[in-house]
């Protein structure tokens, strides 16, 4: 599967392909250089203002079911992951 990895911040993106956000860093080569990977691509921790949905597929990736991290407020799952940052 392809991913993009941001040149200046390191950040990983997997967009589905043929998405509307797959065109867009591709079209941004300078910036988000692709590279193939075999699975799927866990995403970093989002910042703290980040939007719930960031969150939400943040906890996916942890472990947590869907309900239960759409359940929690965006403030509650960036406490709740407090203890990830270095």
């Amino acid at each position: 599967m392809l991913a993009y990895r941001n040149t200046r911040t390191g950040e990983v993106h997997q967009p589905d392909p043929g998405s509307w956000l797959a065109g867009r860093l591709a079209s941004l080569p300078e910036v988000w250089t692709p590279f193939e990977t075999a699975e799927a691509v866990i995403p970093a921790r989002p910042v703290k203002g980040a939007r719930k949905a960031d969150w939400v597929d943040y906890a996916i990736s942890r472990g947590y079911s869907r309900a239960d991290a759409e359940s929690l407020s965006r403030d509650d799952l960036a406490r709740l992951f407090d203890d990830d940052q270095d």
